[in-house]
């Protein structure tokens, strides 16, 4: 019999998407011709000021943070698409993600993760990261 192997990074980006969704939704209502304007003229500080606003409806503070960087990708015959690179830190655990952000779809990349003290295992480290989020949550 084959080992039964779970793809825990697929997992974990599927567990920080669901808790970042409504973040996304927010972040869907600014204007986009400014935030193309902002990203192409290297306006980082107008960025994080509207990306810090939207975390903070649904994140307590210091969890959840725009980390300074974002993309525009904009081609003849193609939906624009935005991206940040964003950090999270609550409870021990470090996430650094890049949340993108299509007409209908958003998605969450986790470039790097880390989890202080005793780890149990990848599955165990998966449900702290679930955890860590649920904690650092408002709502």
């Amino acid at each position: 019999m084959l080992p039964f192997r779970i793809d825990h990074s697929e997992v974990r980006e599927k567990i920080l998407g669901d808790h970042i969704r409504c973040v996304a939704a927010d972040l869907r209502l600014i204007d986009l011709p400014d935030l193309v304007s902002y990203l192409k003229t290297g306006q980082i500080a107008s960025v994080g000021t509207l990306v810090q606003a939207s975390i903070e409806l649904s994140f307590k503070p210091d969890t959840l943070k725009f980390g300074h960087s974002g993309d525009v990708y904009l081609e003849w015959g193609a939906l624009p698409r935005v991206s940040f690179d964003m950090e999270f830190h609550h409870q021990s655990v470090h996430v650094y993600f890049r949340l993108m952000l299509e007409a209908e779809e958003a998605g969450v990349e986790i470039t790097y993760i880390s989890f202080e003290g005793e780890s149990f295992g990848p599955a165990h480290n998966t449900t702290r990261l679930h955890r860590a989020l649920g904690e650092a949550r408002l709502n």
